[in-house]
């Protein structure tokens, strides 16, 4: 088995840019943000822009280079797959096959020296106001949006909102058009598969399965479950405007 580095040793290679680049920080970002910090390899290939049958295979190369410069600078043994040969993702991750997928799961130490240098490149939603506690609360509604792993993932949503924009799919609100240079980039994303329908196998596709949606449309799709769907809510605005209308 690797060498077991402490969470203060990952925090000094975490800073150390001579070690760390944004390749090997985009990586452990994106599995920090998915539930027990574990996805496919493949799947963090595609979140981070790779394509191909094997969208894993830079990582692995990417992750072998990283564990050659971190051996340079500590007293590192690598877990021998055979003569010579090693598995250099085991100093980053636990590893196993899922069918035909084969998981990476963040080794803890390193997720949080990630929380302990602020890396972990979360994005905060507008309806969670964390206590000190660390419980989030929901100020002015009723209903709490569960936020599963795919929309708070960061690059996901950077591929989603390069794909389709930062325009609400549902009511098209564009918040740097009403609130200027702060509105800018603004938007929440929203996963199209009900978590319930995500199975062993499934890999995310930022631009089929994410739109981008406001914080209150999001809010309204999750009133039911399963979430209603985009046209659904745009059908519910258009005959609750004209029911207005008619009234009026």
């Amino acid at each position: 088995m690797a060498t077991e580095l402490s969470k203060i040793q990952w925090c000094e290679i975490l800073m150390n840019s001579e070690l760390t680049n944004d390749t090997d920080l985009s990586i452990f970002q994106t599995l920090y943000s998915f539930d027990g910090y574990k996805a496919f390899a493949s799947q963090v290939g595609l979140l981070l822009g790779y394509k191909g049958k094997s969208p894993h295979a830079p990582l692995n190369s990417e992750v072998g280079r990283y564990a050659k410069r971190i051996a340079q600078h500590y007293d590192i043994q690598f877990t021998e797959r055979s003569q010579r040969k090693y598995k250099y993702w085991d100093l980053f991750f636990k590893g196993w096959e899922e069918g035909k997928y084969f998981v990476w799961q963040l080794r803890s130490e390193i997720a949080d020296a990630l929380r302990e240098c602020k890396l972990t490149g979360e994005l905060p939603y507008a309806e969670e106001l964390p206590s000190e506690e660390g419980i989030l609360f929901t100020e002015g509604v009723k209903k709490t949006v569960t936020v599963n792993s795919y929309e708070r993932n960061p690059k996901a949503r950077i591929l989603c909102v390069e794909h389709w924009g930062c325009l609400c799919a549902v009511c098209k609100l564009d918040f740097q058009e009403i609130y200027g240079d702060i509105g800018s980039g603004f938007i929440h994303v929203h996963h199209l598969v009900p978590v319930s329908q995500i199975g062993d196998s499934y890999q995310v596709d930022p631009v089929n399965d994410l739109r981008p949606v406001c914080p209150n449309c999001h809010s309204m799709l999750h009133t039911s479950n399963p979430p209603l769907g985009i046209e659904q809510l745009k059908e519910i605005i258009y005959a609750n405007k004209s029911n207005r209308r008619t009234k009026t």
